[in-house]
């Protein structure tokens, strides 16, 4: 949740507005391509993979908060001729441009903004939305705005519906990064492999995507504009199917994955539980994606 201090420097753009830049490369049997396009104050990076006039479509929306997108590039592997996955890197994160770094420019109505700005250029009336971590609570709050928008959701590791949660959070990651320091980790590395199940994990350097990029900025502004949230009711009232996927060594515990299943009242909830696993799902690939692949209907 309140993720770490991980990453070089963010890209920048230069000489492309927004809606100018069209690239295409091949990934595995899929086509892949990014753009720019315009949200309310700032200009996103979206890539798309596969085809989106299947009317099957996939968008993911990274966590953090300001974590970078290209840590989510392996689920173009359900991308193909029959669905496509879109990625974007959120306000202020990666190759999307910063608002004015006030609180008010990251509240989760920003978000939601961005997130159907994405949807609407993709020109696709339905999709299925994956968040992973804070990117969880954007997705559940996008489909209580947008419910008719929503065909599913799938929620990793995903942040709960209410401050509350998130708060009691704080102090399990804090004890786990004191036992790693303990074990004889600086605090900088310690706040970093608190996040995985194996201590001396990291993304494969042959993964499509990479580690992501992290704005410690963005991070604190999005935490200030959103604290004391509560969307338990309207959370409650969502009747889509969803997937909640947690690893159980998530250092936020197990408290916080019940809370949101708890409040999907109404909701059809998968509810997966996944060992040697943390806050990432790139330590479990083999159970993550056929898991994935079969909540979509993907063909493999």
């Amino acid at each position: 949740m309140d993720l770490m201090r991980m990453a070089s420097p963010k890209m920048k753009i230069s000489r492309l507005q927004a809606g100018a830049a069209l690239i295409m490369v091949v990934v595995a049997v899929a086509i892949a391509y990014w753009f720019l396009t315009r949200a309310s104050d700032v200009t996103l990076y979206v890539r798309v993979a596969g085809n989106p006039e299947s009317g099957n479509v996939l968008i993911a929306i990274s966590g953090g908060p300001g974590l970078s997108s290209n840590y989510m590039l392996d689920l173009e592997q359900f991308a193909g001729p029959q669905f496509a996955v879109v990625t974007y890197d959120q306000r202020g994160t990666g190759n999307s441009t910063t608002p004015p770094l006030e609180a008010s420019h990251f509240s989760l109505d920003k978000y939601a903004e961005d997130l159907e700005a994405v949807r609407q250029k993709v020109s696709v009336e339905q999709v299925h939305l994956l968040g992973h971590s804070f990117g969880g609570l954007v997705a559940m709050y996008y489909a209580t705005l947008h419910p008719e928008r929503v065909r599913s959701l799938l929620l990793i590791s995903s942040a709960p519906p209410t401050w509350q949660g998130v708060a009691a959070s704080f102090p399990r990651i804090e004890a786990r990064i004191q036992q790693l320091e303990e074990a004889g980790m600086t605090r900088q590395e310690a706040e970093i492999r608190v996040y995985f199940s194996d201590s001396n994990f990291w993304f494969p350097a042959d993964a499509r995507g990479s580690a992501p990029q992290f704005s410690y900025e963005v991070n604190q502004l999005t935490w200030a504009a959103i604290q004391g949230y509560d969307l338990s009711a309207e959370v409650g009232g969502l009747e889509q199917r969803v997937l909640i996927w947690w690893g159980e060594d998530d250092p936020a515990v197990m408290p916080m994955a019940e809370e949101t299943r708890d409040t999907l009242t109404n909701a059809h909830v998968e509810f997966v539980v996944v060992e040697k696993c943390g806050h990432f799902w790139h330590e479990r690939p083999e159970a993550f994606s056929p898991r994935v692949r079969a909540f979509l209907d993907v063909p493999p």
